[in-house]
Order: C-alpha cells, then sequence, then structure tokens
C-alpha cells in the first residue's frame, strides 16, 4: 500500500505541476503578477514533494543493546531517548526505536 500512495502521490504532483504551469502561462501573458507568483509557488512546492518521494531511503543498521544503551544514556526520558536513536539512524522507524529503547532500558 505504501508504494501504491507514493505513486499516488508522485503523479498527482507531476499533474497539478503540468497544470499550474499551463495556468501560469496564461496568467503571465494577462500580466496577472498575483497568480503568477502563486503558481510558481504551487509549482516549487510540489517540486518538493516529487524529490522528497523519489529520495531513497536509509536501511536501519543493527543495533546491539549495548550500542543503543550509550547512545540514550546521557538523555532521561523515554520520548527524548527514541527521538535520539532515531536520529543516530535515519532508516529507524518509530517502532523498532521504541523497541530497541525499551529493551536497552528494561536490561538496567
Amino acid at each position: 500500500m505504501k508504494t501504491f500512495a507514493n505513486s499516488l502521490t508522485l503523479i498527482g504532483s507531476v499533474v497539478l505541476i503540468g497544470c499550474v504551469g499551463y495556468l501560469t502561462v496564461g496568467w503571465w501573458d494577462d500580466r496577472r503578477w498575483g497568480w503568477v507568483v502563486i503558481g510558481a509557488v504551487v509549482i516549487v512546492a510540489n517540486l518538493g514533494v516529487v524529490a522528497v518521494r523519489l529520495r531513497p531511503t536509509p536501511k536501519p543498521r543493527d543495533w546491539t543493546i549495548e550500542e543503543v544503551r550509550a547512545v540514550i544514556e546521557p538523555i532521561h526520558g523515554e520520548v527524548a531517548q527514541i527521538r535520539t536513536l532515531r536520529r543516530a539512524d535515519k532508516g529507524l522507524s518509530l517502532a523498532q526505536a521504541a523497541s530497541l529503547v525499551s529493551e536497552a532500558r528494561a536490561d538496567r
């Protein structure tokens, strides 16, 4: 389902870029500068969506409990520890990070 959703988002963004681009050319000819600016902003925002969707997601590394403990040791609070672990590993999902932190905290 995630691949299907990403595909629909990409297709929608590309179609929107094309349609707003076509309208923006007409607005440029009619000298409707406010609409030209709005069209340009919409196009740039959708180019950002396309770039984010096409960016490869990193794979999470294999963490040992000792490594997790070393990363989260100076941090107080479970939520802050999960956030810190996810910053250390950009490919780690929220569920995986929460599981690793809870395991590391339980073994103390």
